[in-house]
């Protein structure tokens, strides 16, 4: 069974430093809400590994990667697991297979068929604007900033 700490109960938070060791991993489920690119594959969750990396030279406490105290990972990550979550993909899982979607609609095993040029012709167009759009604000003093 795996062991789960979590802000909602007492005493965990000590029990979860307690547990601690330099080299043991942690699991974190991610949702949009923490960041992540869950909300850019349209997975509702993700999990992620934190390694706790030593003592702090001065304070004493445990810290997870760099410069993160343990105390504060824990706060801000609600719940800590020490194995894997089962059946939730991990932060750097690749997205779904979107190539049978979109404007060319490529499918599995096919060639690309469209004009590379239109791209390059979009690209120039939207130089050109920028430029002009520089241009006029320069010219109207727009887009200063306050200082």
């Amino acid at each position: 069974m795996a062991k789960s700490w979590t802000t909602k109960r007492r005493g965990d938070e000590k029990d979860f430093l307690r547990s601690l060791s330099k080299g043991k991993t942690v699991y974190v489920i991610n949702t949009p809400q923490h960041a992540g690119k869950a909300h850019l594959w349209n997975h509702a969750q993700t999990w992620s590994a934190h390694t706790v990396t030593g003592k702090h030279p001065l304070i004493g406490g445990w810290q997870i990667g760099n410069n993160t105290s343990a105390e504060t990972f824990f706060r801000w990550a609600g719940t800590v697991y020490d194995t894997p979550p089962a059946g939730i993909p991990h932060d750097s899982d690749p997205g779904p297979d979107c190539r049978d979607e979109g404007l060319y609609g490529i499918g599995r095993g096919q060639e690309f068929k469209g004009n590379l040029q239109d791209g390059e012709k979009e690209m120039r167009r939207l130089a050109i604007e920028a430029a002009q759009r520089k241009k006029a604000d320069n010219k109207s003093g727009a887009r200063k900033g306050w200082w």
